[in-house]
């Protein structure tokens, strides 16, 4: 009896690693941001309006075109639409670009 419970565990288990490979990259909405600010902030603080914040609602999907729509403020409010998106997905690596809407 024992023979016929290890089968069903073992197919069990296989049905579960299987799964566990399909998992989807993504990058943050928080190292979004990030890199937003980055790409943002010298530019403004340039011109007086520093410092860049910026604010994504959910994290990026890490597959080529998928886009992300964040904003990015200035010191004075004035908001800016950003279009974020993904160019490449190398490895754990996800390459994105950042163009005004």
């Amino acid at each position: 009896m024992r023979k016929f419970l290890v089968l069903p565990v073992l197919i069990g288990g296989l049905v579960l690693s299987v799964a566990g490979c399909e998992v989807t990259k993504t990058v943050s909405a928080a190292k979004v941001e990030e890199q937003l600010d980055a790409k943002f902030g010298p530019p403004f603080d340039d011109a007086g309006i520093g410092p860049a914040t910026s604010e994504c609602p959910e994290s990026l999907k890490g597959e080529v075109g998928a886009t992300l729509e964040c904003t990015v403020r200035d010191a004075t409010g004035r908001e800016y639409r950003m279009i974020v998106t993904v160019t490449s997905v190398e490895g754990d690596q996800v390459n994105f670009t950042m163009k005004e809407a």
